[in-house]
C-alpha cells in the first residue's frame, strides 16, 4: 500500500513509462534537448465518469462496422484503442477479392458515442466496456450469420478482444491474426512485482491508486503532452501525426477508461487457452526501440508477450522489419504476403 505522495510519485514514474511517459525532465524524442512535460492536473475533473450532458450508448453495442470486400471467407478486424475501423480501409483494399470483412469500431471512437461510464467504485478488473464490446462483436456475428470469421485484433484492446472471442468460441472462430499486438502493461523492472506481480496486484493498484489519484484529475493537455507519441504508430512521420490525431481525438474519458481495462488484465495467463491458429506480427521497431524516451515500445510490445508464446505451438510470431505499431501502412506488401501465407496454410 502507498502510504506518502512520494511514493506515489516514484511508483507512477516507474509504471506509467508508456501512457504517461512520468519524467517531467525527459528528453524529447530523436536526441533534441531536454524538454519539460506539461503534468497538470485539475482537481475539478472527474474523467472516471460521464461528463455533464454525454449522451451515451447502449453497453453491448458497437460504435460502427465498416463492411468491404467480395470474398467468401468472412474477417472481423478490430482496431486498437483510439482508432475506427476505417483505419483498416488500406489493409482491406489488399484483401478485398479474397475475403468478406467487418471492421468495427468501439463504441467511443471515430466519433461515436461510448457506453455509460459503471458507477465508480466498480472495479476496472470486471473489463466492463472490454466485455461490452466483446458482447456486441458476438451480436455482428449472430446477426449477419458470419460463419468461422478470421478475427484480426490490434493494438491495446482490439489484441484481447479477439483473442478472447477465439478462446470463448474456438468452434466459432477459424483462426486469428494479432497486428502490432500487446498484451498487458509490463514492467521489467522487479522492484514493482508488488503493484504488478499477479493480476489481482494489477486490478489493485489501477482501482486504488492510478484511476483515482491520476487518471481521475489528468488534464487533456497533460495526457497529450505524455499520451504515446506520432513515431510510435507509423515509421513516416506525417503518416504517424495522422494516426496520432486520429487517436488522440476521442473524449478523454473514453480513453481513460478504455486504458484503465487494459492496464487491469494480462492475456498472457489465457494464452494456453488459445486452439486456433494464431499468426502475431511484431513491429519491428527499429529507430525506438533501444531509445530511451520510447523504450516503453519494446515492452508493449515484444517484452509482455515473452515466455508465454512459445509453450503454445498454434501461436505463430512473425516481426515485420521497419514498422511500428500500424505497421500494414509501413509495410502494406510484407504484411499481406505474411496474412495471406499464414491463411494459406490455415486452409
Amino acid at each position: 500500500m502507498l502510504r506518502s505522495s512520494r511514493v506515489m510519485r516514484l511508483v507512477i514514474r516507474g509504471v506509467l513509462t508508456a501512457l504517461l511517459i512520468f519524467i517531467a525532465s525527459a528528453p524529447v524524442v530523436y536526441g533534441q534537448q531536454a524538454c519539460i512535460r506539461i503534468m497538470a492536473q485539475d482537481s475539478t475533473l472527474n474523467n472516471l465518469v460521464d461528463p455533464p450532458g454525454y449522451k451515451t450508448a447502449e453497453l453491448g453495442t458497437l460504435g460502427g462496422v465498416v463492411r468491404a470486400g467480395t470474398g467468401e471467407q468472412a474477417m472481423i478486424l478490430i482496431p486498437g484503442l483510439g482508432f475506427s475501423g476505417n483505419v483498416f480501409a488500406e489493409f482491406m483494399e489488399g484483401l478485398a477479392d479474397k475475403y468478406r470483412m467487418y471492421a468495427v469500431t468501439l463504441p467511443g471512437f471515430g466519433g461515436t458515442a461510448a457506453p455509460p461510464c459503471p458507477d465508480e467504485m466498480a472495479s476496472f478488473g470486471e473489463q466492463t466496456w472490454t466485455n461490452g464490446a466483446l458482447a456486441a462483436i458476438e451480436k455482428l456475428i449472430e446477426n449477419e450469420k458470419i460463419q468461422d470469421p478470421i478475427v484480426v485484433g490490434h493494438w491495446l484492446t482490439g489484441t484481447q478482444l479477439a483473442l478472447r472471442l477465439a478462446i470463448k468460441h474456438p468452434d466459432k472462430v477459424k483462426a486469428v491474426i494479432i497486428l502490432a499486438g500487446s498484451a498487458r502493461l509490463f514492467i521489467d523492472d522487479t522492484a514493482y512485482a508488488t503493484y504488478y506481480g499477479t493480476l489481482e496486484k494489477r486490478v489493485a493498484t489501477m482501482d486504488r491508486y492510478f484511476a483515482p489519484k491520476w487518471f481521475k484529475t489528468v488534464t487533456r493537455e497533460t495526457w497529450d503532452d505524455n499520451n504515446f507519441l506520432p513515431g510510435d504508430y507509423a515509421v513516416n512521420p506525417v503518416r504517424g501525426l495522422r494516426l496520432w490525431r486520429e487517436a488522440a481525438a476521442p473524449k478523454l474519458h473514453v480513453w481513460v477508461r478504455y486504458l484503465c481495462e487494459f492496464n487491469a488484465q494480462d492475456i498472457t495467463l489465457e494464452l494456453d487457452q488459445v486452439t486456433v491458429p494464431t499468426l502475431k506480427l511484431e513491429p519491428g521497431l527499429e529507430g525506438i526501440k533501444d531509445h530511451p524516451d520510447q523504450n516503453y515500445m519494446e515492452n508493449y510490445c515484444h517484452k509482455g508477450w515473452e515466455g508465454y508464446l512459445e509453450k503454445n505451438p498454434k501461436i505463430t510470431v512473425k516481426t515485420i522489419p521497419n514498422s511500428r505499431v500500424c505497421l500494414w501502412f509501413d509495410q502494406p506488401q510484407e504484411v499481406n504476403k505474411a496474412v495471406l501465407e499464414f491463411l494459406q496454410d490455415v486452409d
